[in-house]
């Protein structure tokens, strides 16, 4: 995933993310969020769907920065 996901991504669509990193849709998986297939993914931002899931934004981005790097590290 390039640029490492930062506070400047919070409005970033779902569908962005994926086109940008199709890996990051286990971390979304994982916090319970099913945008993954959603017809409203392209629409949607990070920090919107934060909001509906209940899921700090700030721990999103982290455990997205935290599998971007470990991605990285089984690439090199």
């Amino acid at each position: 995933m390039s640029p490492v996901p930062d506070v400047s991504h919070a409005d970033e669509t779902v569908a962005a993310l994926l086109a940008r990193d199709p890996r990051a849709a286990r971390v979304l998986l994982d916090h319970g969020m099913h945008c993954v297939g959603c017809a409203i993914a392209p629409f949607e931002t990070l920090s919107e769907i934060c909001t509906i899931y209940g899921v700090s934004l700030e721990q999103l981005l982290a455990d997205l920065r935290s599998h971007c790097a470990s991605k990285k590290e089984e690439t090199t």
